[in-house]
């Protein structure tokens, strides 16, 4: 008789994404928190954000999706239904293999940083906390056919849109070095 099906929580794929996301949450908040002083408030060039405003961005995007886990709306859709399509089946599988953006990106208004640059250790601990939670919800989604509204791509599964988060921070967090 062969073994049952693993419990969606314990499926080796789920288990290596969270992982994967954990690494690039503790890589990102030791960079943020090794940015000096001087710098945290300050833009990386003309028209860039600071690192607290990367850290602010990063908070907000989970924000978001945390509030579409407890079943509020996701990120409005930037581009039509069949482009998602296009875009989830070319661009996302390139982003999630090479672990790159494309270059030029544009944050989506909702998860846009504040103008103001926000306290280091109030933003560092929020970004922390939402990472965990939204963590935690998609595992408890998981098996219940659940996805994640990104507005280029479209639905994603949720081990999808986690190892997303993780290439996202990573993204973030190579910003954070420079």
């Amino acid at each position: 008789m062969p073994a049952p099906a693993p419990a969606p929580a314990d499926d080796p794929k789920w288990q290596r994404a969270v992982r994967e996301h954990q690494d690039a949450i503790a890589r990102c908040v030791a960079e943020a928190e090794a940015v000096p002083e001087e710098a945290w408030a300050r833009p990386r060039a003309r028209g860039k954000w600071s690192p607290g405003q990367v850290a602010d961005h990063l908070a907000r995007s989970y924000a978001a999706i945390l509030g579409e886990l407890r079943g509020g709306e996701g990120v409005r859709p930037r581009v039509p239904a069949w482009q998602q399509r296009v875009f989830r089946w070319t661009v996302l599988p390139h982003m999630l293999f090479h672990r790159s953006f494309p270059l030029r990106a544009s944050a989506p208004r909702e998860i846009r940083p504040a103008a103001d640059t926000p306290d280091r250790a109030e933003v560092l601990g929020r970004l922390r906390a939402l990472a965990a939670e939204t963590e935690r919800g998609m595992e408890a989604a998981l098996g219940s056919g659940a996805t994640i509204s990104h507005p280029y791509f479209g639905p994603l599964p949720l081990r999808t849109a986690l190892r997303f988060c993780a290439v996202h921070v990573e993204h973030h967090t190579r910003q954070l070095r420079a």
